[in-house]
């Protein structure tokens, strides 16, 4: 849960890079660091997560819903879980990701299996110290905006996304990564907006536009992200 929250937040925070300059990209650092420290704080959270696709031939267009949240202080911390759903998407369907006492547990039609989580997350993830915050194109900040009643800033970048797989290609020396060169020429620019509360500093929203080029056709990958309770009990299901 907190990895893929924090995917998403890295994404959208990208707009705080050295090679982009001016004063929303200063105001930008700023309200990042601030919503890292508010996060940093959280003893628990909980989100709910829409991805689905556009633009693609008819019939192959699908959405993906997921919702979950765990515990990243206290005694519980390092619990979570997170519940994906999918009607259309071909060979999906329902599926439960539960972590609990560094095991992976997934429910996959309608039993249980278990998985040691690596007990190295560093060396089980070789990107851990990839910085896509390189390779933002752009950044705009918008104060004040109003969502569900509350004052957010808003945050909007663009991802050279070229580039960053070529980034990508030398962290991972090639290895294992002989599919990115020619993704590169299938992906278009990643654009993501992010939301942060100017009352509690949290990134309460983050939106992301991927468009991918197959067949002729301008598909986009849409993803919806948002923070649904904060420091609130999150109801683990039991597993087994």
């Amino acid at each position: 849960m907190r990895r893929l929250l924090a995917l998403a937040l890295v994404v959208s925070a990208a707009g705080v890079v050295t090679g982009c300059s001016g004063v929303d990209v200063q105001e930008a650092q700023g309200i990042l660091d601030q919503s890292t420290t508010a996060m940093a704080d959280v003893k628990s959270v909980s989100f709910a997560m829409r991805m689905w696709t556009s633009g693609g031939p008819a019939g192959t267009d699908f959405t993906l819903l997921m919702h979950g949240g765990g515990y990243q202080k206290g005694k519980r911390a390092g619990e979570s879980y997170a519940t994906l759903n999918s009607s259309d998407a071909p060979g999906l369907g329902a599926m439960t990701i539960v972590i609990r006492h560094n095991v992976l547990y997934v429910k996959a039609g309608g039993s249980w299996s278990r998985v040691p989580a690596p007990a190295n997350q560093a060396a089980a993830d070789p990107l851990a110290g990839f910085d896509i915050t390189r390779y933002v194109a752009d950044v705009r900040v918008e104060a004040g905006v109003i969502v569900g009643g509350e004052p957010m800033d808003r945050i909007a970048g663009v991802i050279d996304t070229s580039a960053a797989l070529s980034g990508i290609l030398g962290t991972l020396g090639g290895t294992g990564a002989s599919g990115l060169g020619n993704a590169s020429d299938v992906l278009g620019d990643i654009r993501a907006v992010l939301y942060v509360s100017q009352t509690t500093h949290l990134p309460m929203r983050t939106l992301i536009d991927m468009p991918m080029r197959i067949a002729d056709q301008t598909i986009v990958m849409h993803v919806d992200l948002v923070i649904t309770g904060v420091n609130r009990p999150v109801a683990i299901p039991s597993v087994g």
